[in-house]
């Protein structure tokens, strides 16, 4: 059932609380208690029920130049200016555009290395807090180092966004676990049948198998991986196997923001010349083509991504071999994940939305709705 539309808070309401030790992130008169450490079990809220309502139900997400909550001032991963936007992760590069960031410690530092310090409001996991009318916590997506799901509770009802999710254990990022709520904006990136990884132990081992090969030929082992997050992954899987590595500028400078954190990547420098002849060497995917690769005198390449299950794309990207070590959750992954999140109300943020959004109408009867960029038809 529908219910009336909310007024929208001003700035101040948001930034200039009513009172002192108000709502100001990261002051401990701001945060509420922390639940327990475990599993995410989330209290159930009493429904709130207005005495007016509109006929047609209240959408609690809507699509304008990004992903609004509605009758909000919140914004989440947009591209365009707004007064207070959530960055779920470092792969979002948007963080100069906006008034007030939202996010991880963690994020904030993988987005500010190369621009110096960027105003944001941070905060820890599992810790609730206030912003103005908004009751807010984070929870770990297991994306990348940082990457975050965010609860709003409001009107008796949990919200959650989230970008990507990875409920598998990783060597550089928190584990994604699902957090229960009402409400749940999620992407289908890897949302078709087809997308089905094999397990991670099997992946690694033709990984290697991959690098031994290349290193018995005398030919250097290049890979293509996400310089933030998948990299990192695939430095600290080769490292701690003893192999030597050289990455990409971009690679080495988000790597020392982890090693920062504790994380460890050995055996690693930064690409400059040419890499020694039992030296491994890991590049973004957009310099494949790059001039440093294509002067180095004997070599075998490789893409790491999840699409690398997809036998077209991997001929596309032109390469000797394609691993499918994803930071993202697979069909399956991504079906249970919003499974056990018990959200009665689905959003799917971009990605392979209508298989999904199939699947989850007929396995689990949930109401499920589409964000995502208007797309421009083609009229002849």
């Amino acid at each position: 059932m529908a219910r009336k539309k909310r007024s929208v808070p001003g700035m101040g309401d948001l930034f200039e609380p009513e009172e002192p030790e108000g709502s100001a992130l990261g002051s401990e008169a701001s945060m509420l208690p922390a639940p327990a450490t475990g599993a995410v079990r989330l209290a159930p809220v009493p429904h709130h029920t207005d005495s007016l309502y509109f006929s047609e139900p209240f959408r609690e997400f809507e699509y304008s130049g990004g992903v609004h909550l509605a009758d909000s001032i919140l914004w989440c991963d947009t591209d365009r200016r707004k007064d207070l936007v959530f960055l779920s992760h470092a792969h979002v590069d948007l963080a100069g555009k906006n008034r007030r960031i939202l996010a991880t410690d963690k994020t904030m530092k993988i987005l500010s290395r190369g621009t110096g310090k960027i105003e944001a409001l941070t905060s820890p996991y599992r810790r609730p807090f206030t912003l103005g009318p908004l009751e807010l916590e984070m929870f770990p997506s297991g994306h990348v180092l940082g990457a975050a799901q965010l609860m709003v509770r409001r009107d008796g009802r949990r919200i959650v966004y989230t970008s990507d999710v990875n409920p598998r254990k990783t060597a550089t990022a928190e584990q994604g676990v699902p957090v229960e709520c009402d409400v749940l904006a999620i992407p289908a990136t890897y949302g078709a049948p087809m997308y089905r990884f094999p397990p991670r132990e099997e992946v690694l081992h033709e990984l290697t198998r991959f690098v031994d090969r290349c290193l018995e030929e005398r030919a250097t082992p290049v890979f293509f991986a996400n310089p933030v997050g998948t990299a990192q992954e695939l430095m600290s899987v080769l490292g701690k196997a003893g192999y030597r590595l050289r990455v990409h500028r971009s690679v080495y400078d988000v790597a020392k923001i982890y090693k920062a954190q504790g994380l460890t990547l050995p055996n690693s420098r930064r690409f400059q010349g040419s890499p020694a002849r039992d030296e491994v060497v890991i590049f973004p995917p957009i310099l494949r083509r790059h001039a440093s690769v294509r002067k180095l005198r004997k070599y075998k390449t490789a893409v790491v991504s999840g699409r690398a299950v997809d036998p077209a794309w991997v001929h596309s990207q032109r390469v000797d071999e394609a691993f499918p070590l994803s930071d993202t959750a697979d069909f399956k992954e991504l079906f249970h994940f919003i499974e056990a999140t018990g959200a009665q109300e689905v959003y799917l943020v971009d990605g392979q939305i209508e298989p999904m959004a199939a699947h989850l109408r007929e396995r689990l009867g949930v109401r499920v709705y589409s964000l995502m960029k208007p797309q421009q038809l083609t009229l002849f």
